[in-house]
């Protein structure tokens, strides 16, 4: 089974963890269920991951991910 990989870059806008993705036309889209906060316990140590930061994920496991 292929695994697909996805990439966006999650920022803040008006204090609200959101991310654009120009294919599908969205854009300032707001993160629902929770992963706003996963996304702030993800960033904690990362200088002024507010501005924006790359975020790889997928729906399973793959080389090289890690998850804390």
């Amino acid at each position: 089974m292929a695994n697909s990989i996805m990439v966006i870059h999650p920022y803040k806008y008006e204090g609200v963890w959101v991310f654009d993705d120009a294919a599908t036309g969205l854009e300032h889209e707001a993160f629902i269920s929770g992963a706003d906060e996963v996304i702030d316990k993800m960033v904690v140590d990362i200088p002024n991951a507010d501005k924006g930061f790359t975020l790889i994920f997928a729906a399973t496991p793959f080389p090289g991910g890690s998850v804390t």
